[in-house]
């Protein structure tokens, strides 16, 4: 068996020019390489384990890898190598809105049972490592389940892997009922490896781009004239979408059906518009993991969507995503 999978694909993608060296993602390799290491060489042990020894200075307790960091910095690329290099037979990646979605729906299934540890149990028969990308919460229900759920997870030897734009500390930040996360905050402290991955480039916005773009601005007739020439399964108004109390599981539901969305005049997202913009991210954050084609108008440019408000740094992750969405090594399918 090859362990050193990781290195050498990086390696090699640095030597083919298909990516810069980044002295960030390197290190962070380093963690999720002996991660992997560790998952192949106690594979056949993890039905039993509770508690894990990292091998590393970094700490003396493990059971997984919390990976965060600002947008386009290669999280995800390097979470999809180091899934597709796992050779567990049992393993998952799984967008977290889906996942919690599931857990709520067991919940609702099984309400005169110790739910959790009897959902935990059933993970682990499916999958002895959970990953989720780009981590964030964003609803109280979630919020208040999580310390619980991920304390049942690892009692029943799951390994997790998470990566993150923020620092489990700043999680949730402002949200109802905060307190309530605190205890899986801590508990994150506690079970997994925190690793930072901060370079100073956004990858996302190095790509290439083409000619005709899919974000119109501002709102006018000539921009009406081109958004109504661009074929899509379906069209919304930002108003239909956002302006109405929808959530994740309406969002993956449009997702899972369509392959390209027109989504019509989208404000300014001003701090009067808290609620709207917390839905524009989630929304956003559905298509792209369901790589829908995404053509949109707009009040304003991208850059100028979100300028202030509660939401900014969330929002940061979705002004990277609405720019990559239109290069041309974005899946588009009309």
């Amino acid at each position: 068996m090859n362990h050193s999978r990781l290195i050498q694909r990086y390696e090699q993608h640095v030597a083919d020019k298909l990516i810069d060296f980044d002295t960030e993602q390197w290190a962070a390799l380093q963690n999720l390489q002996t991660l992997l290491d560790e998952l192949h060489t106690y594979g056949e042990k993890l039905a039993r384990v509770k508690r894990w020894q990292w091998k590393s200075s970094l700490v003396t307790t493990w059971q997984g890898l919390y990976l965060f960091g600002d947008v386009g910095r290669g999280k995800s690329m390097l979470m999809t190598w180091f899934y597709e290099a796992c050779e567990l037979p049992k393993k998952r990646r799984v967008h977290f809105h889906v996942f919690m979605q599931e857990v709520h729906s067991f919940i609702h299934q099984h309400p005169n049972q110790n739910a959790l540890p009897f959902l935990a149990k059933h993970v682990r028969e499916t999958a002895q490592l959970l990953c989720f990308d780009e981590f964030f919460i964003n609803d109280i229900a979630d919020a208040m389940l999580l310390s619980g759920l991920f304390d049942a997870l690892f009692k029943q030897g799951v390994i997790i892997v998470i990566t993150s734009n923020c620092h489990p500390d700043k999680l949730y930040p402002n949200g109802l009922q905060r307190a309530s996360l605190l205890p899986f905050i801590d508990l994150l402290h506690a079970k997994v490896a925190i690793i930072q991955l901060n370079g100073e480039q956004d990858y996302r916005l190095t790509k290439s781009f083409d000619v005709a773009s899919r974000y119109f601005f501002p709102l006018n007739a000539q921009t009406e004239i081109a958004i109504s020439q661009c074929n899509a399964d379906v069209v919304f108004s930002f108003a239909k979408l956002c302006g109405e109390p929808k959530g994740a599981r309406d969002y993956l539901t449009l997702a899972a059906q369509i392959n390209t969305l027109v989504l019509t005049h989208i404000p300014q997202l001003t701090a009067e518009k808290q609620n709207e913009a917390r839905r524009f991210i989630t929304l956003i954050d559905v298509l792209y993991d369901y790589k829908v084609t995404l053509i949109c108008s707009a009040e304003v440019a991208i850059d100028d969507l979100y300028l202030n408000g509660k939401t900014k740094a969330d929002f940061e992750r979705t002004r990277s995503r609405l720019i990559e969405m239109q290069s041309t090594h974005y899946p588009q399918h009309i």
